[in-house]
């Protein structure tokens, strides 16, 4: 008897963290601080599913019918990055890689064999700053001869073309902007520009709305097809990717990856992203084979443009 009671107490208390966890990030928009708990959306619909059979073992009907309720909002929210997933494609026309290189990153030489290797036509770096640029872009200029960087600047950016561009440029970071570096290509039918970014920390979630609203309004007025890849530091079940996504009308490559933190322990969460116009296809998403001294892993997309 005092058995089933403990397992029943157990149970509501585990019903009842898993919906006040679920709640708090639905008010994320509300509350930024609480889109940490989204970045765990799979986290969440794990816990509820496990709820839920609990509550049944138990025999307590309210306790099962509100957990069911509670895995059903999970389920559907974590549905919600599919909304704006990009259609595919079964041959590519250009792969572009993007790699946060962590600043402090004390094996260039690994990360200059992982880019030969990997043969992408643009590359964009984060989090390299004149150290690595110095170790790294000279080591590759027999491939990739077009640079833009801002690497020596507040911006920590660069990115590499096998292509030759129409123009380009770059933007330092502030509170109301993430630093960006970009490039406008001729592309077959009408141009396309690759923006890079690398946006506020999870922990400045403040400045991320900034900076998102920033990023809406730029690819919002956009005319050409867009193609905007980096270390979003946030995770395809953020509520502010998606509505990233939603207000520029560009779609998501990558959901179900993982690619930080890859320096002391297993990637779990996937921070690395590609979002691009609807005619932008996704053909495959791969990851490094290691960090190659950096605590992100590296994330190579191969897209078709229409």
């Amino acid at each position: 008897m005092w058995l089933s009671r403990f397992a029943g107490y157990v149970a509501a208390l585990a019903a009842a963290a898993v919906l006040l966890a679920t709640a708090l990030g639905v008010m994320a928009g509300l509350f930024p601080y609480l889109e940490l708990i989204n970045h765990f959306r799979w986290l969440l619909l794990t816990g509820s599913a496990v709820v839920a059979l609990a509550t049944f073992w138990v025999g307590r009907r309210w306790l099962f019918r509100l957990s069911m309720a509670v895995l059903v909002v999970n389920a559907l929210l974590a549905a919600m990055p599919l909304m704006s997933q990009a259609s595919s494609a079964t041959r590519p026309s250009l792969r572009v890689t993007t790699f946060n290189l962590w600043i402090g990153n004390r094996e260039p030489g690994a990360v200059v064999g992982f880019l030969r290797e990997t043969d992408a036509d643009v590359v964009v770096l984060q989090e390299i700053g004149s150290r690595l640029e110095q170790e790294i872009v000279p080591h590759l200029r027999d491939k990739y001869p077009h640079v833009v960087s801002c690497a020596r600047r507040n911006c920590g950016l660069v990115l590499l073309s096998k292509l030759g561009w129409l123009d380009a440029g770059f933007s330092d970071r502030t509170r109301l902007a993430p630093p960006i570096v970009w490039a406008r290509f001729a592309g077959a039918g009408k141009p396309y520009v690759i923006t890079g970014l690398h946006l506020a920390y999870p922990f400045q979630p403040a400045m991320q709305v900034d900076q998102m609203d920033w990023l809406a309004e730029r690819f919002r007025k956009a005319s050409d097809t867009q193609i905007l890849v980096g270390d979003f530091n946030l995770t395809p079940f953020s509520l502010k990717l998606n509505t990233l996504a939603f207000r520029a009308n560009l779609r998501r490559h990558a959901t179900l990856g993982a690619s930080w933190p890859a320096d002391r322990f297993v990637p779990v969460v996937l921070l690395d992203n590609l979002l691009a116009s609807p005619d932008v296809r996704a053909v495959n998403v791969s990851y490094g084979a290691g960090s190659y001294g950096s605590d992100h892993y590296p994330v190579t997309f191969d897209i078709a443009l229409d």
